[in-house]
């Protein structure tokens, strides 16, 4: 049977943006994930049958600035930090705990990477939507030890729900992604018979207090927001758009500020299961 197309704004095209240094400078300045995601990453890392947890390994695809595998090295034995963007592992390594001698960095596509499996874990945050599913997910079925587990995060920073309300119109006046439509990446996946879920939990919230610049450059690092693919003209009126949103829900009292800085939150979801399909 021929699997589905994935959705558009999905395509690897988009997905290549993330290999531009400018967004890669920005990636940093997203809010970190709680500590809670860790710790159910760390306690799903101990559950896989194997030898003893000095000898469990966790995969992250797609890790990015390692956002993920940084946080993680000091609670397991090795992670094999895998990414297609030589200039997003450039800045994670550079990044506080980028030298741990237990995340061992690969320039490469999931879909071709070079692997060290069995794997305990595998942890995907904020990126596999972007990969060729059909090949990645039956490619981690074969590389995890029995009992492991496919953890997806994503993170929430689009509380309160009045600055979510307040922003969806700009992101969709600007969004250089004219293909995006919102879809739920878990439900495309079990659809297709490629993710069998088998748990998930919401961790924080946990305080997150940006200045303006800083939260315009996590704009700026996602993918409809990407500033080379945007332009200077749509970026300058983004930015002030943004900035005239947060001001006035400043005033409103809806956001606080202090100091010159929002007090905003992120939460994360952490959903882990078994990926499915056969491997070529």
């Amino acid at each position: 049977m021929t699997m589905a197309p994935k959705p558009k704004h999905w395509d690897g095209n988009y997905g290549a943006w993330f290999k531009d240094a400018q967004v890669a400078a920005a990636y940093p300045h997203r809010p970190p994930y709680p500590a809670a995601a860790i710790h159910v990453l760390a306690q799903l890392a101990g559950a896989a049958d194997g030898p003893s947890r000095d000898g469990r390994a966790v995969l992250d695809i797609g890790c990015g600035t390692g956002d993920v595998a940084r946080r993680l090295a000091p609670l397991v034995n090795r992670i094999d930090a895998v990414d297609f963007s030589g200039a997003m592992i450039a800045q994670g390594q550079r990044l506080p705990g980028g030298a741990h001698p237990a995340i061992h960095w690969t320039e490469s596509a999931v879909e071709t990477a070079p692997l060290s499996p069995p794997y305990a874990l595998v942890t995907a945050g904020e990126s596999l939507h972007w990969m060729r599913w059909d090949v990645v997910l039956p490619r981690l079925r074969a590389a995890l030890a029995p009992g492991g587990s496919l953890a997806v995060l994503n993170r929430d920073w689009d509380q309160p729900p009045a600055l979510r309300d307040r922003l969806r119109p700009i992101f969709a006046q600007f969004s250089a992604n004219k293909d995006y439509r919102p879809r739920n990446l878990l439900a495309e996946l079990a659809q297709r018979g490629l993710f069998r879920e088998r748990g998930r939990r919401r961790c924080g919230p946990e305080p997150w207090h940006p200045t303006l610049e800083e939260y315009l450059l996590c704009r700026h690092s996602q993918n409809a927001f990407a500033r080379e693919q945007m332009g200077p003209a749509d970026v300058a009126a983004f930015d002030a758009a943004i900035a005239a949103a947060l001001g006035e829900l400043c005033r409103q009292g809806a956001v606080r500020e202090a100091g010159g800085r929002y007090l905003l939150q992120v939460e994360a979801t952490v959903v882990w299961g078994e990926p499915m399909g056969d491997p070529d």
